[in-house]
């Protein structure tokens, strides 16, 4: 009698014979047409988008492979980057066959099911994977960790030849995160070592960075990823569309703008307040700015009319896409523009704590001796009980801790500050799932608290009128108190407003004070003198 353990192997040995036959017989048909046989994928690398359409407070990436010996990072893996709206990116250099999205700390609606990841470029939105229209293709030369090969290929016009104290721009039209600029020579160094110097982003997508040196070749990047191809540098004056991959001239202003940025960046949420400024000068003179929001549908509202103010506060009250807008003019009737893209949404059901407002003294001053009321206007924490819980933190001018911090469930919070100088209030908000936020304002304590609101300005002006500066010679004004602009016999916050209006033809010469309004004594009355005002008033300087 054969036993079954014997009967077993007699198979395996004839499947095994059999199968040996007809691998002979494959392999010397097709062996001429092996290398077109494609092997089984064990994994990819490259960036991974997501979109963020739940709107989590943040987006973790979590991959591994097999059983999950090889993975990313322990769970919840790494924390991704936003790029822009509700997308957020993550790049791996190493090759993995599995992926989960989650908040940072996962369960039920907070993580996707296992997914597989399909390779460098998809995003995952809407239960589906599909290719993501702002990747840039990473080159298939890996990043360098010193100059790139040079080649022989020439510069087009202008490359090579860049003077000193030149601007190269990038058009950030990918979305990366930060802007790198990498330039090299051959045989003659590089600017930096990889990835290069950090450009500065001056609103509108558009960053620069002031080429100092002759270079013949250029990398931009996002900070060391996605970079672009070893190019030739076309010259100083020149942008380059980091999507679009297209160089072009760029028309510069005799107003530089070295700045156009938001304390908060895009996206935020509904009833958050956003402080927006610009920074600028001019060959042609004195810049004014004028700072406006457009919504997804072109319709344009002032936030500030022309004025010396450089900073603005928005307060948007509808979720949506919008344009930040700032235009400029010099004193010569130069005009220069920068616009930001920014999305709001909604928070009504937001678990990551939301800081949309802190309000506290009376136009960043406090008054010595006399209680105040810090007040925060907070949301999301839509998780577990629902509940917010705050934490105020008080240092004085020398950063030491005033108070006793503890979590309360009160979005104010009263205290008295018994020294003149900067006080710093730091608000922490958490919620029930021990989501954090902190965020922090500044206060000056003086003595007696000073009305600097700056009166309304048109809504619309048919045509803003920048004049050149006003002239002082000749004055007949009789001097009577230094900084009493207006004449009414004391100086106050308004004295400083009342020149600022002047310069911009909002008041009449004869309403004026001359004498009493040049501070430096340089006869002549320019903003710096309103300056001279507010910082007499917050005991800064001693006349």
């Amino acid at each position: 009698m054969v036993s079954k353990k014997h009967t077993t192997k007699s198979a395996i040995c004839m499947l095994l014979t059999v199968a040996m036959l007809i691998s002979m017989m494959f392999c010397t048909t097709v062996q001429f047409s092996a290398e077109n046989v494609e092997v089984a994928e064990t994994g990819a690398s490259g960036t991974v988008y997501y979109e963020n359409s739940t709107n989590w407070g943040s987006v973790y990436c979590y991959m591994w492979n097999g059983s999950g010996d090889s993975k990313n990072a322990e769970w919840p893996g790494v924390q991704m980057t936003n790029v822009s709206g509700s997308v957020w990116k993550y790049n791996t250099t190493t090759d993995y066959q599995n992926i989960i999205f989650n908040n940072g700390t996962g369960g039920n609606g907070n993580q996707t099911a296992d997914l597989t990841f399909p390779g460098d470029g998809q995003i995952y939105r809407n239960g589906s994977w599909g290719a993501y229209e702002g990747h840039v293709v990473t080159p298939t030369t890996a990043n360098p960790t010193t100059a790139p090969t040079p080649t022989t290929e020439t510069p087009t016009q202008g490359g090579g030849s860049t003077t000193d104290s030149k601007m190269v721009y990038c058009k950030n039209s990918a979305g990366w995160g930060a802007v790198s600029c990498y330039m090299w020579k051959d045989g003659a160094g590089e600017n930096a070592s990889w990835p290069g110097k950090t450009m500065t982003n001056i609103g509108d997508d558009v960053w620069q960075y002031e080429v100092t040196g002759n270079w013949d070749k250029i990398i931009f990047s996002n900070s060391g990823s996605n970079q672009t191809g070893d190019m030739s540098f076309p010259g100083a004056g020149r942008i380059y569309d980091n999507k679009s991959g297209t160089w072009e001239i760029y028309d510069v202003s005799p107003i530089t703008v070295s700045s156009f940025t938001s304390d908060l960046a895009s996206p935020q949420y509904k009833g958050t307040e956003i402080v927006v400024s610009a920074n600028a000068k001019s060959t042609g003179g004195t810049v004014s700015y004028k700072f406006s929001v457009a919504n997804a549908s072109n319709q344009t509202t002032v936030i500030s009319e022309y004025s010396a103010k450089n900073t603005v506060t928005w307060v948007p009250t509808v979720a949506g896409t919008y344009t930040l807008i700032c235009d400029l003019k010099d004193t010569s009737g130069n005009e220069n523009q920068r616009k930001l893209t920014y999305t709001v949404s909604d928070d009504s059901s937001v678990v990551a704590p939301i800081i949309k407002k802190i309000t506290a003294g009376n136009n960043g001053q406090m008054k010595k001796g006399v209680e105040q009321t810090i007040t925060v206007t907070a949301g999301g924490g839509k998780v577990g009980t629902n509940l917010l819980f705050y934490k105020y933190t008080v240092k004085n001018q020398q950063g030491m801790v005033v108070n006793v911090p503890y979590y309360t469930t009160n979005s104010t919070y009263k205290f008295t500050p018994t020294t003149l100088g900067t006080y710093t209030v730091v608000v922490s908000v958490q919620a029930s799932d021990n989501g954090l936020l902190e965020r922090q304002r500044s206060y000056e304590c003086v003595n007696e608290i000073v009305d600097n609101t700056e009166p309304t300005q048109p809504t619309q002006p048919t045509q803003p009128v920048i004049p050149t500066e006003p002239s002082t010679s000749g004055s007949t004004d009789v001097f009577t108190m230094k900084g009493d602009a207006n004449a009414d016999g004391k100086v106050t916050i308004i004295d400083a407003t009342h020149i600022q209006r002047y310069l911009v033809e909002l008041v009449n010469k004869n309403d004026i004070n001359i004498a009493n309004s040049d501070i430096n004594g340089n006869d002549k009355v320019e903003i710096i003198d309103a300056t001279h005002i507010q910082r007499k008033l917050a005991e800064l300087e001693v006349w």
